[in-house]
């Protein structure tokens, strides 16, 4: 079973063990170019719909990744650690261990931040949860 946890501080070992998991509300296709094109869709609570009289706003917008970034939304499928994506990066754009650690974190942490993935973490007992990012 799954549980959501909201601003759950984790150790490195456990990041690196978190499962990043695509936000599955947000439709996506990879272009002919390899890159990932998402769709986010517009807000749409009271302050959205307010600033949507007084300005043109699109229902949605397109968000496209470069190469390196769509071949990391890929991965991130709920069946690949962090780990397992580190190692992917250092293996296919030949990159030391440090910079794919923290190139890879810090996108990582703006996918958690914008909502477009999200984090299952292990838990002691070996079952997984939902950590969040922080806002």
């Amino acid at each position: 079973m799954l549980k959501r946890k909201r601003n759950r501080r984790v150790s490195r070992d456990e990041a690196f063990a978190a499962y990043p998991v695509r936000n599955a509300s947000l439709p996506y296709e990879r272009l002919d170019t390899g890159e990932v094109s998402i769709t986010v869709n517009r807000r749409r609570d009271g302050w959205a719909r307010l600033l949507a009289l007084v300005f043109v706003v699109p229902r949605a917008r397109q968000i496209v990744l470069d190469q390196v970034g769509s071949d990391i939304w890929e991965l991130c499928d709920g069946a690949h650690t962090v780990r397992d994506i580190v190692n992917h990066v250092i293996a296919k754009y030949k990159l030391n261990r440090k910079e794919a650690e923290v190139s890879l974190a810090t996108y990582l942490k703006n996918l958690g931040k914008r909502g477009l993935v999200g984090f299952a973490v292990p838990a002691k007992e070996g079952k997984l949860t939902h950590a969040t990012s922080e806002h």
